[in-house]
């Protein structure tokens, strides 16, 4: 044999070798991932961002663990509630950034794992440190046991909102804010024109934070066997020292991870198999077969165009694209969906976006029946978005409604002349042919114009609010004006149909389809995830829109995702 035959020979044998061990691994890798054993623990880890979706890739895991999001943990705890194989859930707690809602929906579907019999147990290393651990402490509760490191402290302070204003740094600028709108407390507005809390913003901001303080202290009282009453003077008194926090019975042991972890893998003389979250994941999902129901996911500032990201500080974020939105309700309608599930984390944006992406599901919802699940906020354009479902289902703590409208611009004159020294000449063709000018004042006749275009907008709200919650114009009008409510109380003024959680709107959506309530079902997600290339062209798609805002706000144009918006409430 010729030398270069051997040589091509052995090469062969070498690819052979190593793709079959390639093979042997990838393949005994999937049977492990997909093996579940018989006595198993699921452990969890809860921390960092906890979002609502987030696109996959087509190399999976390679660039490392995808973010998990509130559907993964959620498909995981109700795998886990009805999995024999799973006797147990171990938990352990970081630092993570969720909206009430979530923290909520999570700390139930804990609950009713602990209901089915299965062991639950949290870990904190701290509840907070030198930071509110409300959140944290709060999602523990949902668990039978909460074991917190002997160093470690309950920072459970109560809750507490900072909003800022920069109409102090518009004034140093020379800049002049004009922002007219519909309601006292359509609050968005005020972050350019106040210096502080109006007395109808302070009102809403009060009573959003005593709804959220109620929820919180009636599931800490559940979840550790405490009335209300006695809750309510822990949060008073708090924070907790960790000895403190065992004597008061907010926790049940002081102990180190490893005693912990040494605790519950064991039961009834039994050891545990540990599996995490993402190989039980990759084993076995809920709801992936039996009659499909749709569920379109729409998560972001409310824009025209496609799902994507704004770059713009502070009033940045992910973007609900009504061209994505739209498209994705057209598939639906031509998919065998038995009934579909909105679900909506929005805190609204563009008064046009929001009707064509309203539009597109009311023609759904003609079909087929349409359940809305509100996630952390449905708010203004995120509640517009709602009008002609079949149902709402609000979490608890939703910060929703906002039934209200604003725009406005900046008059710059001083800016530039003063500050920087930059003069405009001025030529206008028509009365009005500087309405949008960023360097002059608007005119007496331009301020009703502009009033004009808010009053529309607002009369097509009430319309739709109106016709969709069969409530009168006037009822809307005394619940709307820009007021905000957590979902608790705007069940009260019938503004939602239910509390609950995701599951809630999917046993509704089985009821309407037809289904029996234990009916297996396969739920189908809209829109689809982009590929690894598209979400690259969209990161040059980001900064293009990224450099073209500059050059708005360079010339004193208002950067906001719109009139029917909400600005976020931070809430800790």
């Amino acid at each position: 044999m010729k030398t270069r035959t051997k040589a091509l020979v052995a090469v062969g044998c070498v690819i052979v070798v190593l793709g079959g061990g390639l093979l042997a691994i990838v393949l005994g890798t999937r049977y492990a991932t997909r093996h579940v054993p018989g006595n198993s623990v699921l452990t969890m880890e809860i921390s960092g961002p906890i979002p609502e979706v987030v696109q996959g890739s087509p190399f999976g895991d390679l660039f490392g663990p995808r973010t998990l999001t509130r559907q993964d943990y959620r498909d995981a705890l109700v795998q886990a509630a009805s999995d024999p194989k799973i006797r147990a859930v171990r938990l352990k707690i970081q630092e993570f950034s969720a909206g009430f809602a979530t923290v909520e929906e999570l700390h139930e579907l804990l609950r009713k794992v602990g209901q089915a019999g299965k062991g639950t147990s949290a870990y904190l290393e701290t509840a907070g440190e030198f930071a509110p651990g409300n959140g944290q402490y709060l999602l523990a509760t949902g668990c039978k046991r909460v074991v917190l490191n002997p160093l470690g402290d309950v920072n459970l302070v109560g809750f507490a909102s900072r909003t800022p204003f920069i109409r102090g740094t518009l004034d140093k600028l020379g800049i002049v804010p004009e922002f007219p709108g519909i309601g006292d407390y359509k609050s968005a507005r005020f972050l350019y024109t106040e210096k502080d809390f109006t007395p109808a913003a302070r009102e809403m901001t009060t009573w959003l934070l005593d709804s959220v303080t109620r929820q919180l202290v009636q599931r800490i009282a559940a979840g550790r066997g405490m009335s209300p009453a006695r809750v309510g003077e822990l949060l008073r008194r708090g924070p907790f020292l960790g000895p403190a926090a065992l004597k008061e019975r907010l926790v049940d042991e002081l102990a180190d991870w490893e005693t912990f972890v040494d605790s519950v893998g064991t039961q009834d003389g039994n050891k545990l198999d540990e599996v995490p979250i993402r190989r039980y994941l990759k084993a076995d999902r809920p709801d992936r077969s039996g009659a499909p129901i749709a569920v379109v996911v729409a998560e972001g500032q409310i824009m025209r165009g496609e799902n994507g990201y704004s770059p713009v500080p502070l009033l940045g974020g992910d973007v609900m694209g009504s061209e994505t939105i739209a498209r994705a309700w057209r598939e639906v309608r031509d998919s065998n969906a038995k009934a579909a599930i909105f679900r909506i984390n929005s805190p609204g944006g563009s008064a046009v976006a929001s009707e064509i992406i309203r539009a597109e599901m009311a023609k759904t919802a003609k079909m087929i029946p349409v359940v809305v699940s509100m996630g952390d906020v449905a708010a203004s354009g995120g509640y517009w978005i709602t009008c002609g479902a079949r149902k709402i289902v609000a979490d608890p703590g939703t910060i929703t409604a906002s039934i209200g409208v604003f725009s406005g611009h900046f008059d710059m004159t001083k800016f530039w002349d003063d500050k920087i020294g930059v003069t405009f000449g001025r030529i206008n063709t028509t009365p009005n042919g500087g309405l949008y000018s960023s360097v002059d004042s608007w005119t007496p006749e331009q301020r009703k114009v502009v009033q004009a275009f808010l009053d529309r907008i607002y009369d097509a709200f009430l319309e739709r609010v109106s016709g969709s919650r069969k409530l009168t114009r006037g009822q809307v009008d005394d619940v709307g004006r820009g007021r905000v409510f957590t979902g608790e109380q705007a069940k009260e003024r019938r503004l939602v149909d239910e509390l609950g959680t995701f599951d809630d709107a999917l046993a509704a959506a089985r009821e309407y389809a037809g289904l029996k309530p234990n009916a297996r079902v396969a739920l189908t997600f809209y829109p689809e995830s982009k590929t690894l290339i598209q979400r690259i062209m969209e990161k040059d798609d980001a900064e293009a829109r990224w450099g073209a805002m500059v050059k708005e706000a360079m010339a004193g144009k208002v950067i906001t995702p719109g009139p029917v918006w909400m600005p976020p409430i931070q809430i800790q």
